[in-house]
């Protein structure tokens, strides 16, 4: 569990951080998306308007205007849920992609306070019949390099991403993985409960 939580961490840091600084070596249409996403997520962080302990709400409020339409949270959940998805009611599903999408929108808005001065670098893009992957280096302070690629799906024309792989671990992955021992063991309903109360608590 603990290397789960590490390898999330690692993906919002990397997401965060491509918000203070980032360099593009190569870049087609996804990669120009990520990075114009990025930059435009950088303008709320450095906004005067927005600093301070007092503007967490409303810098994160905006920070999430600007950056959440990247992410196709259906698909994310989509996948995230695995095999378990199908025997879902179309209910069911709404509810718990509703429930997903808090889970990571707060995961990730509540660590825009804590990563600052890394740097990542954008290597290439790949695509193949509608998907693509935008493939990163996150740089450390100590001068490390790790892996990151974002997956995007096009999306009815528009590109989004529905997975990050960090060292070649996939974030999705490893909510499939969670969701998987967790039903093993209970029914969907509890699943969903204990969503519902992780977002009440955030």
């Amino acid at each position: 569990m603990k290397h789960k939580k590490k390898i999330f961490d690692i993906s919002v840091a990397v997401f965060i951080m491509m918000s203070v600084t980032s360099t593009c070596l190569w870049a087609g249409e996804a990669g120009d998306l990520v990075k114009q996403t990025i930059d435009n997520g950088l303008r709320v962080l450095e906004d005067p308007a927005l600093a301070g302990k007092d503007k967490t709400p409303e810098r994160r409020k905006r920070l999430w205007e600007e950056i959440g339409f990247i992410f196709n949270m259906e698909e994310m959940a989509k996948r995230a849920l695995g095999r378990y998805w199908k025997e879902r009611t179309p209910e069911e599903r709404k509810e718990y992609v509703e429930l997903f999408t808090v889970l990571i929108k707060n995961t990730y808005l509540e660590k825009t306070d804590t990563y600052s001065g890394e740097n990542v670098v954008f290597l290439r893009e790949r695509q193949d019949e509608g998907y693509y992957k935008v493939q990163t280096n996150f740089i450390t302070k100590t001068g490390k390099e790790i892996a990151v690629d974002f997956s995007l799906i096009n999306n009815n024309g528009k590109l989004q991403i529905y997975d990050i792989i960090i060292e070649g671990v996939s974030l999705v992955n490893n909510y499939r993985s969670q969701f998987n021992d967790f039903l093993l063991k209970s029914p969907f309903n509890v699943l969903v409960q204990n969503m519902r109360e992780k977002t009440l608590k955030d």
